[in-house]
């Protein structure tokens, strides 16, 4: 007859918050020479990470690069999605500009052809100045 192992989960749950305590109870012990110990060695580490990775410690001790966020897709994919927007916002006011030059030519009271002359400039300034 097999044995039924459902329990199983449950079992290595509360064995590892059992483990946990224990830890956290133990370190609540330990010496101000181990706790000394501990922390030169995390420093000597993160100096060694620093010049193999050329990065930098924060205020809060977690180590970081200059392009960091670059690691995280959802900020990646968020600039991604904000430069293709800002570049087709772009294209589409640079092919409204020319509508927008056409329609004026059209619906101004002068004819088209008065806009490419080039003596009449200067004589609707004269005009304009009398």
């Amino acid at each position: 007859m097999k044995k039924d192992n459902t329990d199983y989960e449950y079992n290595a749950d509360v064995q590892g918050k059992q483990i946990a305590a224990l830890l956290d109870e133990n370190a609540q012990r330990l010496s101000m020479r181990v706790l000394k110990q501990l922390e030169d060695g995390r420093n000597l580490a993160v100096s060694r990470h620093q010049k193999l990775q050329g990065s930098t410690v924060n205020a809060d001790g977690t180590l970081s690069h200059w392009v960091s966020w670059a690691e995280h897709h959802r900020i990646a994919m968020a600039g991604l999605a904000l430069v293709v927007l800002v570049s087709a916002f772009l294209t589409v006011q640079s092919l409204s500009a020319n509508e927008t030059s056409d329609a004026f030519l059209l619906g101004a009271d002068l004819p088209p052809e008065a806009f490419v002359d080039k003596g009449f400039e200067p004589a609707l300034n004269q005009s304009a100045s009398l």
